[in-house]
This record gives structure tokens, sequence and C-alpha cells, in this order.
């Protein structure tokens, strides 16, 4: 059976003076998404379970995001507002160092996203949210990622549509999500109320010349149920992206 792992992601969202989200993109040589436009993120490292004091009282999930917010953009999100400093590989060390106090509560859970069975590789990914102001512009160290942007949803999305983007499916509909509201802090008041967050598990399509992502409700959902435990849908998949087929950009090969 193959490993879930934990994994946390933060979007960062302000007025500026329309709702802009911070977005970061994967370089064209990662293994895994080559050339996708992300949201700060990563896996829950066992170390995250004791982080230091100034890390707040918070879950692993969430000490998740906030460290790696800080490795990937330089960002900390602390008890006196959003502070830029240069990404660092070292963040449990520098905050406890800085003698800063980092705020925890001012990240809102919203959404629970988990990898199809499927796939060899899989996560199950917690999505944060937290409002900052517009003296943070996120710096990035030009190789686990390579470039930043400050955008609106609307306009993150016109750019995938138009090709210019790649985009993985759970950030599409996140950003989907995010351009539901006009105002970051309606946005934050919104998940906030949210209460329970239920967790969504995709499924894999893969048909002739193209596979893709299935949401829960979908009309196929459930007639591609017992495709996700063949190993021959991978071998499948492996044909359409060799024949050049429309695929999500998270399946797409490495050029």
């Amino acid at each position: 059976m193959t490993t879930v792992r934990r994994a946390s992601t933060i979007c960062l969202v302000r007025d500026a003076p329309d709702l802009e989200v911070l977005m970061v993109r994967r370089p064209w040589t990662s293994r895994f998404m080559p050339g996708v436009w992300v949201f700060p993120g990563g896996a829950v490292d066992d170390a995250d379970s004791d982080p230091p004091a100034s890390f707040g009282l918070a879950d692993d999930w969430t000490v998740a995001a906030l460290r790696e917010l800080i490795e990937e953009t330089g960002i900390w999100i602390t008890s006196d507002g959003a502070l830029q400093r240069s990404p660092t590989s070292a963040a449990f060390d520098d905050v406890a160092s800085s003698g800063i106090t980092l705020d925890a509560a001012a990240l809102a859970y919203f959404a629970n996203w988990i990898t199809p069975e499927v796939f060899p590789l899989r996560f199950d990914t917690r999505f944060f949210l937290a409002v900052v102001g517009d003296g943070v512009p996120g710096e990035v160290d030009g190789d686990e990622l390579v470039d930043v942007a400050w955008i609106h949803p609307a306009d993150a999305l016109r750019r995938e549509a138009g090709g210019e983007w790649d985009v993985a499916f759970p950030t599409r509909k996140t950003l989907e999500l995010l351009g539901t509201e006009s105002s970051a802090v309606d946005l934050l008041a919104r998940f906030r109320e949210m209460g329970t967050v239920p967790p969504v598990q995709p499924r894999l399509f893969v048909g002739e010349g193209e596979a893709r992502i299935v949401l829960p409700g979908e009309d196929i959902f459930d007639d591609i149920g017992d495709d996700q435990r063949d190993p021959d849908l991978l071998l499948r998949l492996a044909d359409v992206v060799r024949g050049g087929g429309r695929v999500p950009a998270e399946l797409r090969a490495r050029t």
C-alpha cells in the first residue's frame, strides 16, 4: 500500500486594493510538478511535532505551514504582523534565536485534499489561509523555487487557461474558491466560520488521449472506482502522456 504523506499548504492573501494571493513557481528541474505554479508548502516533518516555543501552541500541520512559508519565501507570520526576511533552510533555529513569536492563530484551516489512491506518490494536504499587508513581497531562493507573484485568483486562472501558467488541479480549485470573495478579510472571516473541513479525495480517469481528475459527485466518479486499484491505469496514463494527450499539470512529463 502506498504511504500517504501529510503536507501543509499556506495561501497568503492581501488587499492591494483588490484581493491577491501569493504564488510561487517550481523549477523545470524538479522531479515533481516541474514548472508548476503552487502555493508555498511542503511535507509535515517529524520535527514539526516539537517546534521551538516561539512557534506557539499549534499542531504539526500548522507548524509545517509556518515553517515552509519561512523556508520558501522568507515571510514570517508574527504576533506583530508579517515580516519579510530571506528564505532559510533553518527556520526553527532562526525563529528561536530571533526572539520573535510567530502567530499560529492567524492561520485558518479551510481545505483538505488527498491524492487519488492510484498515484504512487500521495499526500494528505491541509490548506491554510492568512491575511497580510503589502510589506511582504516574498522571495525565493532560485533553486527550490524560481519565481514568485502576487496575483488576483481570476488572473491566475486566466493565465492557466491561456497556457501561460501550469497549475495543479487542487491549486486551480483553490483559486476558484479564493476568488469568490472581493476582500481578504471577508475571505478569512468566512473560512473561520466553516467548522469542520471535509477531506476531498478525487479519482483519476484515463480515456482515449486524455486523463483528468474527477471529483466526488461528478457523474463518472462511482463508475471509475474499481479503476483506482488497477495498476494498468498508470500504464494507460503513461501512454497518454507519451502520446502528448491532455493531462493535468501534475501528471505531465518533465521536458
